[in-house]
């Protein structure tokens, strides 16, 4: 009977070993999936870490162009040729007895060709003449100019 009794022990000691350690299997893996995707986990510090990155360099970008503006207002508030040159620009103001000569746009600037096309006259399908041809709408280029009195 004592070999009875100690096989019977003995399975009931593996099953309680087995049931510890499948326990503390499961137990390891919550607390690793803790420590990862936790609010304070290894997954959101990493995170934390690139947003914290990207702003330092869009808040460098806005130093950066702000200094840049700051030089602009500054030279609005003490320079002379500049203020005028930006009117000049910008209002299309000229100088007195200044004459502003203006060319056509280059090809590169100009719109596409069939937008300019008026459409085809109805006419015989196969007749390709002169008169039958499309031509290109012209317009003509603005001349007004604004001049201070």
């Amino acid at each position: 009977m004592t070999a009875a009794a100690d096989s019977g022990g003995n399975g009931k000691a593996w099953l309680s070993t087995k049931l510890v350690a499948v326990v503390a299997g499961i137990l390891s893996l919550a607390l690793v999936g803790l420590v990862f995707f936790s609010h304070r986990g290894v997954y959101q510090t990493y995170r934390l870490r690139q947003e914290k990155a990207r702003l330092d360099a869009e808040n460098h970008r806005l130093a950066e162009e702000n200094a840049r503006l700051a030089r602009i207002i500054d030279r609005l508030h003490h320079d002379q040729g500049m203020i005028q040159d930006l009117i000049r620009r910008e209002l299309n103001f000229v100088k007195k007895n200044e004459i502003i000569i203006q060319l056509p746009p280059r090809p590169e600037d100009a719109p596409d060709q069939a937008a300019l096309l008026p459409l085809r006259p109805s006419g015989a399908a196969g007749e390709k003449t002169a008169a039958s041809r499309p031509q290109a709408r012209q317009q003509p280029a603005p001349t007004h100019r604004k001049t201070r009195p």
